[in-house]
């Protein structure tokens, strides 16, 4: 399994999907499932421009995920999450709507943290939700994401917890 948590380029907007991308969808499943609740999908595969802008969302490639919350500590800790397991799990970027003065975001060309002192991103500050992209060939790969989960789920040991 390849590590990338190092700084590399960041994809964008690399043209329209086709239909959703199976990785991108089975990280949606094993957010909600580890989550109980507390975390929801707004949305990910959608054809649109961004919201404001004459250019394409990444939602368009199939490699974008909105993870709602309604308890603000939840949002960061799957940030946190996905920030922390970022070479692993392919997140090329984190936005984080609610912060003031204008939000915050975290990309893997800078492998950091920026909070915004201008607007932006439409929605913050304030949105109860979280922006992530994958890389194109996680976001093709079910098998990738749940390989890094079961990494991450099973003890360094190996011992697994009896049925």
């Amino acid at each position: 399994m390849i590590n990338f948590n190092k700084k590399r380029k960041y994809t964008g907007y690399d043209g329209d999907a086709v239909a959703r991308r199976a990785g991108t969808q089975r990280l949606i499943d094993w957010v909600l499932f580890l989550n109980g609740g507390k975390i929801t999908n707004l949305g990910s595969f959608v054809r649109r421009n961004m919201r404001g802008k004459n250019s394409r969302s990444v939602h368009a490639t199939g490699r974008a995920i909105d993870f709602g919350f309604s308890n603000y500590e939840d949002g960061c800790a799957l940030a946190d999450f996905l920030v922390r397991n970022n070479g692993l799990l392919g997140v090329e970027i984190v936005i984080d709507y609610w912060p003031r003065p204008h939000g915050r975001g975290w990309r893997c060309d800078r492998q950091a943290w920026t909070t915004y002192r201008k607007h932006t991103v439409a929605g913050a500050p304030g949105g109860r939700w979280i922006h992530v992209e994958l890389s194109p060939a996680v976001a093709d790969s079910a098998e990738w994401i749940d390989a890094v989960f079961q990494r991450l789920l099973v003890p360094s040991d190996g011992h697994q917890p009896e049925d």
